[in-house]
């Protein structure tokens, strides 16, 4: 069984005031057919415009923001789950006080099976 504290925080320049750690993924733990994660926005910070071929959901487990799916803006909290289809274009910005928590799921084996593409 993993856990979020098993592993270690990765950052990119390309999304700032984000963080991410794998839970779920072939390359950590041999599954098959499901990749899952865990990540962070700090206040202000933006997983900047992407897609991806893969669906993909989110799961808030803390704080709150602004999803732009397909250029229609929802703000999303604690307790929401969100359906993004494959090749959406998205975004997600932290605009609370506190940090946004998430887990994102996908239908592959492991997130290096999922091409971010920036709509930027």
């Amino acid at each position: 069984m993993n856990s979020v504290s098993d592993q270690d925080w990765t950052t990119s320049e390309k999304y700032p005031g984000v963080r991410w750690k794998f839970l779920v993924d072939e390359d950590y733990n041999g599954s098959k057919g499901l990749s899952c994660g865990f990540a962070e926005i700090e206040p202000g910070g933006n997983l900047t415009l992407h897609h991806h071929a893969p669906d993909e959901i989110y799961v808030v487990t803390n704080g709150s923001g602004t999803l732009n799916k397909s250029g229609k803006l929802e703000e999303i909290k604690k307790g929401d789950v969100v359906y993004i289809a494959g090749n959406a274009k998205h975004a997600l910005q932290n605009t609370g006080e506190e940090v946004l928590g998430f887990y994102w799921v996908f239908p592959t084996n492991k997130f290096k099976d999922v091409e971010y593409i920036s709509d930027e």
